[in-house]
């Protein structure tokens, strides 16, 4: 989960975000293999090249028929054979990084590992795709399951045609990973259904990930079966914010081909989703992978409150007063400052950048949440006249030996005149 808040010292409670764990039952397999009357193993198919999935039973270990009513599920296995000889071997798909959270139902909650899914399930000729998590090994690589694996941090946009192959899904380099046995991935699909050939990465071209940047969303890497239709305005846009709980909003009257990044987008993500309908009368939709996080466009060095919460009260911190974050632009983030030598001369300088007067140092600040808040400045030492905290003595940026709960914060005044 990406969720961020910050405590003064005493310990806090996060709010975690439940993310469940889906684990196969592949219903019917019996019954389908003695209907089918072949053997204990069926292959779907003659021949396999590199890249071709199958979906295998965590029970038996037995490759499931595609045919399976209700709908066919498994660990998915991907045929390993760069060389084209034929005599490659089947392998795995790490499930790092993947998982449930939400439902498909809830259009406001992305469901992680669904993108993932579906082109799993495009790929083997089925449609739908529900992602399943923290699935057994077969018992043969229990004892090094990292062997087994050969795909890991698997990402992918949702539009693409097969799981691997020149501008598909992103994944780690072959064979790279840190997997355990119980961390095969999976999926379950559908019977096939019509409508949904479109497939092609839509690019999202911009030259930084900055608000007031404006991107544009590129769909010509998009195929589709039926044809595509050549009149742009035959095509619709709708831009969607992710943030850092994964929510995904709708961002209202985003939806022409070109966006330009809000100070809503800051620190979130954002995507593009496209439909049209197809020579054939068909509506497809396809989407973008998400580009960011967002980062504001200030000066390096810019500052920023965060409400703190007061362990022995509960009490919030007002507009004025609460933790202090420091932009560093070299990395695009916001960080923190530790509260070493930090005093009330610090927190003058910090309330006067901010356009507020006063200053009152506020030391000991917990910071609770991911991604992790790091540290860009420590000892501080300031004479109250400079006019940023830039401008002050301080540590190596990025160098410091602080901890979790050692974040300098201030309290302020009214806002200031000028200086």
């Amino acid at each position: 989960m990406r969720r961020r808040s910050a405590v003064r010292v005493g310990g806090g409670v996060t709010k975690a975000l439940s993310v469940s764990r889906v684990f196969v039952v592949a219903a019917g397999l019996l019954l389908g293999l003695l209907l089918m009357g072949g053997p204990a193993e069926v292959n779907t198919q003659e021949t396999s090249v590199d890249g071709d999935l199958r979906l295998v039973d965590t029970t038996t270990d037995t490759v499931v028929s595609l045919v399976i009513v209700p709908a066919p599920s498994g660990r998915l296995e991907i045929f390993d054979d760069p060389d084209g000889d034929g005599t490659g071997e089947w392998k795995g798909i790490c499930d790092d990084g993947l998982g449930t959270l939400g439902t498909q139902e809830d259009n406001n909650i992305r469901v992680i590992g669904r993108q993932e899914a579906e082109v799993a399930c495009r790929q083997l000729g089925l449609s739908g795709g529900t992602p399943l998590t923290g699935l057994a090994v077969p018992a043969s690589a229990a004892e090094d399951p990292s062997v087994y694996y050969l795909l890991d941090d698997l990402e992918c946009s949702g539009s693409e045609a097969r799981i691997l192959g020149e501008d598909k899904c992103k994944h780690s380099v072959h064979g790279e990973n840190n997997c355990g046995d119980n961390e095969a991935f999976g999926v379950s699909c559908e019977a096939k259904t019509s409508n949904n050939d479109a497939v092609g990465h839509i690019a999202i071209r911009g030259t930084e990930t900055k608000t007031g940047v404006s991107v544009t969303a590129d769909h010509s890497g998009i195929t589709d079966a039926d044809g595509k239709p050549a009149e742009e305005s035959s095509f619709s846009y709708q831009w969607i914010r992710s943030d850092l709980a994964y929510n995904e909003t709708e961002i209202p009257d985003a939806t022409n081909s070109v966006y330009v990044f809000q100070s809503g987008d800051e620190e979130n993500w954002v995507k593009v989703r496209i439909r049209f309908t197809d020579d054939a009368g068909n509506s497809e939709q396809v989407e973008s992978f998400d580009v960011g996080p967002v980062y504001p466009d200030l000066p390096d060095g810019s500052l920023r409150l965060i409400s703190t919460t007061s362990l022995e009260t509960g009490e919030v911190s007002d507009s004025s007063s609460g933790l202090l974050q420091i932009f560093d632009d070299h990395t695009k983030q916001w960080k923190g400052i530790c509260d070493d030598l930090w005093d009330d001369d610090d927190a003058t300088v910090a309330c006067s950048q901010l356009g507020l007067s006063g200053g009152t140092a506020v030391t000991g600040v917990i910071w609770i949440g991911q991604p992790s808040l790091l540290f860009l400045l420590d000892d501080v030492e300031c004479d109250g006249t400079e006019e940023a905290l830039l401008e002050c003595a301080y540590s190596e940026p990025g160098v410091h030996d602080c901890t979790s709960w050692e974040y300098a914060g201030v309290t302020c005044e009214t806002a200031s005149g000028s200086r």
